[in-house]
């Protein structure tokens, strides 16, 4: 039918070029497919063997569309640090009315919980972290401190409304810490020996029941029993 038919101009065909949500999400989904086959290969191969021919073959994608997202193989292994360490706030979602015993075992087990979801990542920052430049060491540090940060404030709030004995703050912040990240390192250990929240429970056993107060004592049971 013609347009002298019908009396109406034909409608322009629609555009089917994503919006720029949909291409935002697009690269992020990209992005994210090129460092999980990065954090792999750099966990089984090493960093150094791994070449960025190899990243491409293993996301299945061109080795030019790397470049697109990252400057170097450098780039790739410090996203994939940085990005962990962004995660956590994800993972610790406290409340207004929480008491501070339950932000510190929130606190402990949402590092477990993310610890859990990215071993391989984990074990680079432990294997690979010098590999980064001097800056994006830093920068890997201080998101690390941001986590300690949080589990100072729980102590420190917990000992000024006498809910723990007092106790060596940085020593202990660095205790919960470790505690975290060693499900990654020892996973090979443990992860035929218990679940995840078996660890976790048996870190509060050790790193937060022994230095709890009378006060402390009746406030960490109903939460020990509402994590089982």
């Amino acid at each position: 039918m013609s347009v002298e038919d019908t009396g109406r101009i034909p409608s322009r065909p629609r555009s089917h070029r994503p919006g720029p949500k949909q291409g935002a999400k697009r690269s992020e989904r990209r992005r994210n497919q090129i460092v999980r086959a990065a954090v792999r290969l750099f966990s089984e191969k090493g960093y150094y063997p791994t070449t960025m021919a190899d990243i491409a073959d293993a996301a299945k994608v061109s080795k030019g569309l790397i470049y697109v997202y990252f400057n170097d193989k450098n780039d790739v292994l410090f996203y994939a640090l940085r990005f962990v360490l962004d995660m956590y706030d994800s993972y610790v979602t406290p409340t207004l009315d929480q008491n501070p015993l339950a932000m510190l075992q929130m606190a402990l087990r949402g590092l477990c919980r993310l610890v859990n979801d990215h071993i391989q990542e984990h074990m680079l920052a432990y294997r690979s972290s010098k590999d980064l430049t001097p800056l994006q060491r830093l920068e890997i540090k201080t998101g690390e401190l941001k986590i300690a940060r949080l589990f100072r404030a729980c102590l420190e709030s917990c000992l000024q409304n006498r809910i723990m004995n007092p106790v060596n703050i940085e020593i202990m912040v660095y205790q919960y810490v470790m505690f975290g990240h060693t499900w990654a390192l020892k996973n090979w250990v443990f992860r035929d020996k218990c679940t995840l929240d078996e660890y976790a429970a048996a870190g509060e056993q050790h790193l937060i029941a022994p230095f709890l107060t009378a006060k402390g004592k009746k406030l960490f049971e109903p939460l020990r029993i509402e994590a089982r």
